[in-house]
């Protein structure tokens, strides 16, 4: 019996020492040297130079041309530059409805016709703004030139409007021309509705009706417009035409117009002097669109292990900005999916943006943190960056930096990070 006791004294006593182990004291400080972290937490700047094989891509063909610019751009600055927006509206059907049922008639002519111009930028500094429309040849196309079509421009123009004394006229309509305007409040476009006769813009029977028109602006002081162009959905140049029909042999009147999205022939804009080549420089941006393509040489240490917290693209200017003081750009930096080079396709999700402004810019940075982290994540995809202009072929400005073989003036990037940190063992 003595003994049964004891071993349950025994039992009790190690009952006692499990509980007083187990016993928390809040005040006391913890003690876990194996298992704490040994460190602290460290973030390091640097700036790495490893940028190279990085060159310029884009001319004499872009990635976006005039003949593709969401823009028709007009600009006259003399000793600067000069741009006109031409034009050619498709042939016409030589027989249209001209009753309830399917009886059709003959075009014979035209009688009168509307063109709808759409302005989407101008400068309202600018005072007595000329519009003036001209007769072009109808063999314009993608590749013709300022030269091409000087000498149609050089003739009288078919209609001239001032865009200024219009927008003064009650209700914006002049009833002597038949001219109006409107002016959308929210966006601040303006569109121009012109009446042209049968003698200004001629009916050509052989031709169908084809019909091209150029554009010629000026103002007091430099003159510049952008007009929406066929590539702008819903916006560009809308002729309609009020044709005379043959029925039962009365000449009667017929409204026919080009609508959207139906592309009614062909615009761009013709610009003189050309655009500058290209050189050892960085160009993005002009027209036709020139994009950079920079190759990073990304430290495996810092992609494998490191928290990015942030990273800059410094670029240096080797020409400032050029184009209007007003104006502005935007200048992406985009990663790309596979490598090709001048046609390596854009990864459209993983993109970083900066705006130049036209001016005096020494350094340009760019912060492209949420690039880096992608190729952090993902160890596959190629560390290279394209940098473009947005929109692309609908501006004039462009911007060069110096190249990664200039030593001193190369392009940089400036990375804030957090190592891994070191925990301990488990």
């Amino acid at each position: 019996m003595r003994e049964g006791r004891g071993g349950l004294r025994l039992v009790a006593v190690g009952l006692a020492l499990v509980a007083a182990a187990c016993t928390e004291d809040v005040a006391a400080p913890g003690v876990c040297p194996e298992y704490c972290p040994s460190g602290k937490i460290a973030v390091i700047d640097t700036v790495l130079t490893a940028i190279s094989r990085d060159t310029a891509f884009g001319r004499p063909v872009g990635y976006a041309n005039p003949y593709t610019s969401p823009f028709l751009i007009a600009d006259s600055l003399p000793g600067v530059r000069d741009s006109r927006p031409v034009m050619r509206f498709s042939s016409l059907a030589t027989r249209v409805l001209i009753g309830p049922d399917t009886t059709t008639g003959a075009v014979i002519g035209v009688d009168s016709l509307q063109l709808r111009l759409t302005i989407t930028q101008r400068d309202t500094a600018t005072h007595n703004l000329l519009i003036k429309l001209y007769l072009l040849p109808l063999a314009i196309d993608s590749a013709t030139t300022y030269a091409d079509v000087v000498g149609p421009f050089n003739a009288a123009p078919v209609r001239t409007v001032n865009l200024d004394t219009l927008l003064a006229k009650t209700g914006r309509k002049d009833p002597a021309t038949g001219d109006s305007v409107l002016v959308d409040t929210v966006s601040n476009r303006v569109t121009i509705i012109l009446k042209l006769d049968s003698a200004q813009a001629p009916y050509s029977a052989p031709d169908s009706g084809k019909l091209a028109l150029g554009i010629r602006v000026s103002a007091d002081t430099r003159a510049t417009i952008r007009f929406a162009s066929f590539e702008f959905t819903g916006l560009g140049p809308l002729m309609t035409w009020y044709l005379k029909v043959d029925s039962l042999g009365q000449a009667v009147a017929h409204k026919f117009q080009s609508r959207s999205p139906f592309k009614p022939g062909f615009d761009s804009f013709v610009f003189n002097p050309p655009a500058p080549p290209l050189d050892a420089t960085l160009t993005v941006g002009g027209i036709p669109a020139v994009r950079s393509i920079l190759r990073v040489a990304f430290p495996r240490a810092i992609r494998d292990s490191g928290q990015i917290i942030r990273a800059t693209l410094e670029l240096i200017t080797a020409v400032p900005p050029q184009g209007f003081a007003a104006d502005s750009f935007e200048l992406v930096a985009h990663a790309v999916l596979p490598d090709f080079g001048a046609k390596s396709p854009l990864d459209p999700t993983h993109a970083d943006t900066t705006r130049i402004r036209i001016g005096p810019t020494d350094t340009v940075r760019v912060e492209i943190a949420n690039i880096l982290r992608f190729w952090a994540a993902d160890t596959l995809a190629p560390t290279a960056l394209v940098l473009r202009q947005v929109p692309e072929g609908a501006d004039f400005a462009e911007i060069r930096f110096f190249p990664s073989t200039d030593p001193t003036r190369r392009p940089v990037l400036h990375l804030t990070y957090a190592p891994r940190f070191p925990f301990g063992r488990p």
